[in-house]
C-alpha cells in the first residue's frame, strides 16, 4: 500500500500501541539471470534502512523523512 500523506499513515497507526518498532525496507525487483543464482524463487532482494526524520515544510505541508542502509 502506497502511502501518500499523513492522514493516510495515521489511519494505519491509530490503533497501534507505543512500543511497535518500524522497519524500513527497499525490495529490488530480480531479473531472470540473477535468479538462477538462487537456491529458491523469492524475487525480490531486500535491503533494511533506518528511518530518520529530516524535517517539517509547513509553508508547503511537507513532512520530510529520510532513510539510511543499515548495510
Amino acid at each position: 500500500m502506497e502511502i501518500k500523506n499523513v492522514g493516510q499513515l495515521r489511519k494505519i497507526i491509530e490503533n497501534l500501541s507505543d512500543d511497535f518498532e518500524i522497519e524500513m525496507r527497499i525490495r529490488r525487483k530480480l531479473t531472470d539471470e540473477e535468479l538462477k543464482n538462487y537456491r529458491y524463487p523469492y524475487p525480490y532482494d531486500t535491503e533494511y534502512l533506518t528511518l530518520e526524520f529530516d524535517d517539517i515544510g509547513v509553508s508547503n505541508k511537507v513532512l520530510c523523512l529520510g532513510v539510511t542502509s543499515n548495510e
